[in-house]
C-alpha cells in the first residue's frame, strides 16, 4: 500500500480492499492454472494468507517483537503508522494468529543470514514456487503431453 506508506489517509480506506482484491485475482489465476501441481501448493499458501488478512480487516498481522529483532527498521516504523494497512502488529484481538507473520524465516536477500517475519502461507508459496521452477527446468516432470 504505497499510499498508506506515504501517509496518505485515503490509503487506510481503500488499501484493505485493494489488498483483498489482489488476493482474489491471484487465487482466480491459480485456479485457472491448477493443472500445474506446484501452483496448487502456491494457491494453498496464498489462500492461507488471504484468510488471515481477511479475518483481520485487510491487514497481515506481524509479531512486533520478531519484527523489531529481525526485520528492516522501515517495516517496524510502518507498523505504527495509522495510514499503513498492509501490516499491523499482532494484538490479543488478532484472528487466526497461527497464520500471521510470526515465523522467523530466512532471507536470501539482502543477507543470507538475516531473518524476516513470515507466515505458514509464505512457506507454502515458497515451496510451490521452487517446485514450479524445478519442474519448469525439467528436473521433475509435469503431467501432460510430452512434446
Amino acid at each position: 500500500d504505497v499510499l498508506g506508506a506515504k501517509g496518505v489517509p485515503v490509503g487506510r480506506t481503500i488499501g484493505p480492499w485493494l489488498s483483498l482484491a489482489a488476493y482474489v485475482a491471484l487465487l482466480t489465476a491459480l485456479w485457472l492454472n491448477r493443472q500445474l501441481w506446484p501452483l496448487r501448493i502456491v494457491a494453498l499458501g496464498i489462500l492461507l494468507n488471504f484468510l488471515v488478512i481477511a479475518a483481520n480487516s485487510g491487514s497481515m498481522p506481524v509479531d512486533r517483537d520478531l519484527a523489531v529483532r529481525t526485520a528492516d527498521p522501515r517495516l517496524v516504523k510502518l507498523l505504527d503508522s495509522p495510514t499503513y494497512v498492509v501490516h499491523k502488529p499482532v494484538t490479543p484481538q488478532t484472528r487466526l494468529r497461527p497464520l500471521a507473520d510470526i515465523l522467523p524465516l530466512p532471507m536470501l536477500w539482502p543477507r543470507p543470514h538475516w531473518r524476516s517475519p513470515g507466515s505458514v502461507g509464505d512457506v507454502f508459496i515458497t515451496v510451490g514456487a521452487c517446485a514450479l521452477l524445478i519442474t519448469g527446468l525439467g528436473a521433475v516432470g509435469l503431467k501432460g503431453k510430452q512434446g
